[in-house]
């Protein structure tokens, strides 16, 4: 009676319904914005702290376990959650209803920006925008930060994933597979069976498109590779856009690529909806659609084939001490990245007055990280307007 009693009250093991899965994370692709920091705090709000679906060791756990991968944390995070609770298609739906309200809002922008020749009026939205979303990031990282750090060796971690990465200029991965294997040493040895790796079977699918000259096989291998091989998110999968769809097959420039990076901030999904607007301006719709899927295909893979052998390994100490240094080292990594994004957001007094009582509403009051998000955009609407006709 105490056990089946235990199983109810544990959230690991509360089971939603397919509507309760399907409407969340539709909901969450609507107003999901601010970037994969953002997306995370939001989802950590939303499935650890509201919902309960998930306990804050068990999150932490599914969150290093997906910085591990290439390409989109936030979104492989929603994937393996929906997995978890309603298997192979849940897994699926969670991730294409997390993707889809921004990808058909970035088509949209993509075709104004292509019709008119220019940038919709987003920069005045964005002087809003901008430092609510810093302070919505930095709640997260305390939140993060207090699951992650159970012991002060893992603290050490925290400090030393910041210090090499900020100033040392160490590889993001390298960092994580270090902290990973110090905690696994120190926590009690080397484990003595190797876990399974992922298969790459995308990896294959991929290898026959660069012989192909078509421009839309040039878009799929391209946008393909790029989900393969961008290990530290979004930021590294920008560095292979930017090599291929600019300097390589020049289907737009370096401007018109960081305005398509702008108009991804400023819309709801994954940063790398970017890969979208890209797609529109190198070949239509089609072009568009066929980056959005092959970008986001291997994340899909990644965790629905991961997530079958991490569920199987969870109760192995070596593992689970191993995925506990990584997450430890994540937080650093964050801070890292967050302090990179202080100079664009906070360019004067409102500003900085904006990301504090952002940061207040969330960490101290404990208002819904999506309705914070969803009243700074209004405001930027507002202000926009304002100042358009002032």
């Amino acid at each position: 009676m105490n056990h089946n009693q235990e199983n109810e009250s544990d959230p690991d093991h509360q089971m939603p319904s397919w509507r309760q899965v399907f409407l969340y994370f539709l909901f969450l692709g609507f107003v999901n914005i601010g970037g994969p920091v953002a997306q995370i705090t939001m989802m950590f709000n939303h499935m650890v702290e509201k919902h309960q679906w998930l306990s804050k060791d068990r999150f932490v756990k599914i969150m290093a376990f997906c910085h591990m991968l290439p390409g989109p944390e936030a979104l492989q995070l929603a994937i393996y959650v929906g997995y978890l609770k309603r298997k192979l298609w849940g897994g699926i739906l969670a991730g294409l209803t997390f993707i889809l309200p921004g990808a058909v809002v970035m088509i949209v922008l993509s075709w104004f920006y292509v019709t008119y020749g220019k940038l919709p009026q987003v920069n005045n939205a964005l002087y809003v925008l901008k430092p609510a979303v810093l302070g919505i990031i930095a709640a997260g990282i305390i939140k993060l930060g207090r699951a992650s750090i159970r012991n002060l060796f893992l603290a050490i971690l925290l400090v030393g994933a910041f210090v090499g990465m900020r100033f040392a200029g160490i590889n993001f991965l390298l960092i994580l597979l270090i902290a990973g294997v110090l905690n696994l040493i120190v926590d009690g040895g080397l484990p003595g069976k190797p876990a399974p790796t992922l298969p790459l079977v995308v990896g294959g699918l991929g290898l026959t498109l660069p012989l192909l000259d078509s421009r839309w096989l040039q878009v799929a291998w391209l946008f393909l590779k790029t989900g393969l091989l961008s290990f530290g998110g979004a930021y590294a999968s920008l560095v292979f856009v930017q090599r291929g769809a600019v300097a390589q097959y020049h289907w737009l420039s370096d401007g018109q690529l960081l305005d398509g990076v702008a108009l991804s901030v400023a819309t709801p999904g994954p940063f790398m909806l970017f890969a979208t607007f890209v797609g529109y301006l190198a070949s239509g719709i089609l072009g568009a659609v066929l980056a959005t899927f092959f970008v986001f295909l291997p994340s899909f893979i990644f965790v629905i084939a991961g997530a079958h052998y991490v569920e199987k390994l969870r109760e192995n100490r070596p593992i689970q001490a191993f995925l506990a240094g990584v997450s430890a080292a994540v937080v650093g990594v964050i801070v890292v990245v967050s302090l990179d994004l202080i100079p664009e957001a906070l360019v004067d007094w409102p500003t900085v007055g904006i990301a504090v009582i952002s940061f207040l509403l969330v960490a101290l009051l404990k208002r819904d990280v999506a309705f914070v998000a969803i009243g700074a955009m209004l405001g930027g609407i507002i202000y926009s307007s304002i100042r358009r006709f002032a």
